[in-house]
């Protein structure tokens, strides 16, 4: 009896021991973060047969257990994710934020300073002090796209270092949880150590703030399998890969994530691997890389309208103009647009053409060679494959280079492709940044202000609103000699052609039509004779009589011969009855001979100085001087040259009618004082000439500053949902696993009764056990 009471008292104080020495380690570890309450599960012992009935023989612990629900977990892993992801986000953006109003605005007023300086220029175009100011404020404004340039580079070689020491981080967190699992696979089966269970667990929330994480469960661990992003793993057992930042190919500076599997490394999809690490690459290569093309289509625009006004003017000293800025399409710029594999012999030139059509980002081309034909998939900065209207490759297949193709506002001009020529089956991509240097290359070429030019010819050619056909007037060149300084009106008329003939009279004369006898209304065939009576008479197809006038004026239908009118000039009696000059005729004809007149119409140009009302001498395709060209123009660029000039001025296309004209002011190429050239300058500060003319250069600014700041205020309203979502998740935890100090100081005193209680059963026991010994 005493044995079983003090049995009974072992097991009651064995168990409240361990009940006590759980408590106690809760309350030890309330502090301990990712710590889980530990509850201990405590069963009565199996009954005891004994004289007819069952009795109880104790209690005993089963096994100790984390308060633990895998759901709130994971709910507190995700969240983890999604607040880290929206908190590094949102501290890059305000650093983003930061630069276009500080740094980037200070580019935009330097670029104000210089239209202000032009501006005052254009007032005293030939003062040296305001020419050198200038220079200067172009200075100013090259330098601040420059240090733009510098600072966004830097913001970008800031999150690769981030990204270099969050792997490294990542790394040590797989390590750990591998050696995690070699110690849970080193416990007996059934075994469980809930502190190493804790550790792992926040090992995994850590891991969740860099990258997604989705864990799998198995052999005693809740994180046999770690897996990272949309499904690598980065944890297998007790085995861990590593991370590492890898270079881009063919853009070296394109750094990508990369996991390494023995010697093999594989890039991981940005895309997808969520948290602090993919923060980082979306405003490194969606923010960042944006913001270095736009600041650089901003100094491409701004460089490139300047250096072409510059160089459509004339200089202080009366010369042409040259570059103000760096030029665009230096041969070296144009090489560095094209990013290639190491090794490469590809040879491509990108030429900025249309400011107005060019688009920020990347281009992605790539060319495969088949032993005869290289074929060409050409992507626009949005990844999208570019096609024809009709479907068809955008760059058409093709068995010889070098090759030019127009895209945005660009010239490829493809000198070599992969070699001369590429292996059979070859096959090579290429990176095409047009932008991203833009505004480090910008820079102030000239130093003499005498050098800016302020005259601009002003040649203006318009179309007579009421033309009737559709053909467009244009210059064939931007500068024209002053010699042909003037204002002219260009006609398209038809207009009568006389051909005279005489072949085979036996008398000396000379027979030859008046050219530019204004006989449209006389077209036919004529034959005019010379009778034995020396009378001169005139005849139809039909071989009627046509009248002609004589030295009086009078109307007959012979006149004597010699030709008695001034200059021997035979006038003809058109069919509407005007009266026509139409040949002449001198002396020297025999009885009997004939000559031919045929007269038709045909469309002609010509061209009259307005001012003098005068038709201007012309070249013919022959380089005859003539007044009038035949329409449509037959040669090959439909050019129009003055007889006084090599080059041609003008170019006429087709599909003009009779009666259309147009009207031509050319100016002078140099005048002292001149200021035309600093208006139209000035004029870009505010001219819709970028984006498909939907904005100015300026407003590209205004475009970037508006998205980051949006971005930002995005980035700030996620990051404070998130935390809601976290804390929530957070508290959802600490309920089921949390330590509740006033919970645990009940149960200290709950298992600290039931101890003494077992203490005092032993006790009885033993003064039950003294009792019987003395009896005995």
């Amino acid at each position: 009896m005493a044995s079983d009471l003090m049995q009974l008292g072992i097991s009651g104080l064995r168990t409240s021991q361990k009940q006590l020495d759980v408590t106690s380690h809760n309350i030890s570890n309330v502090h301990t973060p990712g710590y889980s309450r530990q509850v201990v599960d405590q069963k009565a012992a199996d009954a005891q047969w004994s004289g007819g009935n069952y009795y109880g023989s104790g209690a005993y612990i089963d096994s100790v257990n984390r308060a633990y629900d895998q759901f709130a977990a994971r709910e507190l892993t995700l969240s983890t994710t999604q607040l880290e992801e929206s908190n590094v986000r949102q501290q890059h953006m305000m650093m983003l934020d930061d630069f276009t109003s500080k740094s980037a605005v200070n580019t935009v007023n330097s670029m104000n300073d210089f239209y202000n300086s032009v501006r005052s220029l254009s007032d005293h175009p030939n003062d040296l002090g305001s020419r050198q100011t200038v220079l200067e404020s172009a200075n100013q404004a090259a330098n601040s796209f420059n240090n733009s340039y510098e600072t966004l580079t830097n913001i970008r070689r800031d999150v690769n270092e981030q990204l270099d020491v969050t792997l490294e981080r990542v790394n040590a967190l797989g390590q750990e949880l591998a050696a995690i699992n070699t110690s849970l696979q080193e416990l007996p089966y059934g075994d469980k150590n809930h502190d190493l269970l804790d550790k792992q667990r926040g090992l995994i929330n850590e891991l969740a703030k860099y990258t997604k994480v989705t864990v799998l469960a198995d052999k005693g661990s809740l994180a046999d399998k770690v897996i990272i992003g949309s499904g690598d793993t980065l944890v297998s057992g007790v085995e861990s890969s590593q991370l590492k930042m890898v270079s881009g190919d063919p853009d070296l500076e394109d750094k990508q994530i990369a996991i390494v599997n023995g010697n093999q490394a594989k890039a991981i999809k940005s895309d997808h691997i969520g948290g602090g690490l993919g923060a980082m690459l979306s405003i490194r290569d969606d923010v960042i890389d944006k913001s270095l093309d736009e600041m650089g289509r901003m100094a491409i625009g701004f460089s490139k309208q300047i250096n072409d006004l510059q160089q459509s003017g004339t200089d202080l000293t009366g010369a042409m103009g040259s570059a103000l800025f760096t030029d665009v399409n230096s041969p070296t710029l144009l090489k560095e647009r094209v990013l290639k594999p190491l090794g490469s012999q590809t040879d491509i030139d990108v030429k900025i053409d249309d400011v107005n059509a060019l688009k920020a980002g990347d281009y992605k081309l790539t060319t495969s060679f088949d032993g005869t034909d290289y074929s060409f998939r050409l992507f626009d900065p949005a990844g999208n494959e570019m096609k024809q209207a009709d479907g068809s490759a955008y760059i058409a297949a093709t068995d010889t280079l070098p090759l030019e193709v127009n895209v945005d506002g660009l010239t490829l001009a493809m000198n070599t492709v992969m070699g001369t020529p590429p292996a059979t089956g070859q096959s090579e991509t290429v990176i095409i940044q047009p932008m991203r240097r833009g505004a480090a290359n910008i820079g102030v070429e000239m130093n003499d202000p005498r050098g800016l030019a302020g005259h601009r010819q002003t040649n203006i050619v318009e179309a007579n609103p009421n033309n009737t056909g559709t053909a467009q007037l244009s210059q064939t060149s931007q500068q024209t000699p002053d010699a042909l300084a003037g204002t002219y009106q260009i006609d398209i008329i038809n207009s009568a052609d006389l051909v005279a003939g005489n072949t085979g009279n036996s008398g000396t004369a000379t027979f030859e039509a008046i050219s530019g006898a204004a006989a449209e209304n006389a077209v036919g065939n004529y034959t005019i004779t010379v009778n034995a009576a020396n009378k001169l008479s005139m005849t139809d197809d039909s071989g009627n009589a046509v009248k002609l006038i004589d030295d009086t004026g009078a109307e007959v239908t012979e006149l004597d011969y010699p030709l008695t009118t001034t200059g021997n000039t035979l006038t003809m009696v058109a069919s509407d009855g005007s009266q026509v000059s139409v040949a002449t005729l001198n002396n020297g004809a025999a009885a009997n001979d004939e000559f031919t007149l045929a007269i038709t119409t045909s469309d002609k140009l010509t061209v009259r100085n307005t001012q003098t009302n005068t038709l201007m001498d012309l070249k013919d395709d022959a380089g005859n001087t003539v007044q009038a060209l035949a329409y449509p123009l037959t040669n090959a660029n439909k050019e129009i040259t003055f007889a006084s000039q090599t080059a041609p001025t003008l170019s006429l296309s087709d599909d003009a009618n009779v009666g259309d004209n147009f009207s031509v002011t050319l100016g002078r190429s140099s005048a002292v004082g001149g200021n035309t050239n600093f208006l139209a300058m000035q004029q870009i500060q505010h001219e819709k000439t970028m984006n498909e003319g939907k904005s100015s250069v300026i407003d590209l600014f205004e475009g970037l500053a508006t998205d980051i700041g949006m971005q930002k205020s995005n980035a700030d309203k996620t990051a404070e949902v998130n935390q809601l979502d976290f804390d929530a998740a957070s508290e959802r935890v600490s309920n089921i696993s949390g330590v509740n100090l006033d919970e645990e100081a009940a149960n200290l005193m709950k298992f600290q009764q039931s101890y003494m209680a077992s203490s005092r059963i032993m006790s009885v026991a033993k003064e039950t056990f003294d009792t019987l010994m003395r009896a005995v």
